[in-house]
């Protein structure tokens, strides 16, 4: 068992000299966070968090989007890169924690190159293979309750000669059945026997399941299209888009812009509340679009897009929500060679993971901890 004290996170920050404050940008209104640099040296990005626990990948390559999978604990880096995956181009990277649970994906020769749907237990050598129950392509997990594992399976026609649907997928840990979900779907997330992701509807729309096919709608009235990323049981997460119709932004006249915007429901479409921040809190920057990617506690994290800095690593902020729905911009508390950020999750307690890029493209995996 992995040490899972946020003190001894922080310690073992320390150690490899990784710990960053952040003294500049705060506002009145926001909250204080401390910014960890996980990734020096190497690259990487830290995609869940569990009790101060996060995981992610990390890699060589400064720019990387995938590489090894790994936990960053009070006992330093633990590399949980399956031993079965060999191969130049073998990856793994973890999606979710529960505990000492871990799931999410990992490919390499022994798997065709494939992705294939991972679970571990603290360790490398306890990575194993979660089932797919029908012809497949692959697939990835995304998320654990510590009961259930929700993800995606790619369909493979019998003879291998034909890519299908992706299917949603959640799979019950005591029995180790597989329950397909539906084709042209995904599911991003599970808690208290609800999953959350999207079924495609010519566009995708936001779904809430509860452990079979049947669904409960969550798109808004007037979306184009909406996915939810995140539950926590009770509430659901992700983001709605929606085409207006403007004139400063078109170049020739009336024409349809699409603005997406981070959501939170309550079980059903009706109860559904739009929490885009519009304005940084660190430097009033007007914010276009917003989403969503993760609910724990009074805490919602995602990110918000900046439109001056589109096509640049500066376009995405990482953004905490609190118990009132206030954003707070965690780039404030970031180094200053970092212009873009994701917030990927966030535990009960407050503490969050993610992601701050450079100007270069060169990607850091950090944790954000809530100052006292």
């Amino acid at each position: 068992m992995k040490t899972r004290s946020l003190n001894t996170v922080l310690t073992g920050a320390l150690r490899l000299g990784a710990l960053t404050l952040a003294l500049t940008g705060t506002a009145k209104s926001q909250s204080s966070y401390t910014a960890i640099d996980l990734s020096a040296p190497g690259s990487g990005s830290a995609m869940a968090i569990d009790d101060g626990i996060a995981g992610g990948f990390i890699s060589s390559v400064p720019n990387a989007t995938t590489g090894k999978a790994v936990l960053w604990t009070g006992d330093g880096v633990v590399s949980l890169h399956p031993t079965f995956l060999d191969g130049p181009t073998a990856r793994s990277q973890v999606m979710g924690i529960f505990g000492n649970l871990q799931v999410g994906y990992g490919a390499g020769l022994t798997t065709s190159s494939r992705s294939v749907p991972l679970i571990w237990r603290d360790s490398a050598e306890s990575a194993a293979v979660l089932n797919i129950p029908f012809t497949n392509f692959g697939g990835q997990a995304n998320a654990t309750d510590g009961a259930q594992v929700v993800g995606s399976a790619i369909g493979l026609n019998r003879d291998g000669t034909a890519i299908g649907s992706t299917h949603a997928m959640v799979w019950t840990l005591a029995t180790g059945q597989a329950v397909d979900l539906g084709t042209d779907a995904n599911a991003f997330d599970v808690a208290a026997g609800q999953q959350v992701g999207f079924v495609l509807k010519g566009q995708a729309n936001a779904v809430l399941w509860r452990g079979s096919k049947a669904y409960t709608l969550l798109h808004p009235k007037g979306a184009v299209i909406s996915t939810a990323s995140a539950t926590d049981g009770v509430r659901q997460v992700g983001n709605a888009g929606f085409d207006i119709r403007v004139r400063v932004e078109a170049v020739k006249g009336n024409k349809n812009k699409r603005f997406t915007y981070a959501y939170v429901w309550s079980g059903t479409s009706a109860s559904g509340l739009n929490i885009h921040p519009y304005i940084s809190t660190r430097d009033n920057t007007l914010f276009e679009g917003s989403y969503a990617l993760d609910v724990a506690g009074s805490h919602i994290v995602g990110y918000a897009t900046v439109p001056s800095a589109v096509g640049t690593p500066g376009y995405q902020r990482a953004v905490v929500w609190n118990a009132s729905l206030e954003a707070t911009d965690l780039s404030a508390f970031i180094p200053t060679q970092f212009i873009g950020s994701v917030a990927y999750g966030v535990d009960a307690s407050g503490n969050i993971a993610g992601v701050m890029t450079k100007a270069d493209g060169t990607r850091h995996a950090v944790i954000w901890v809530p100052n006292p």
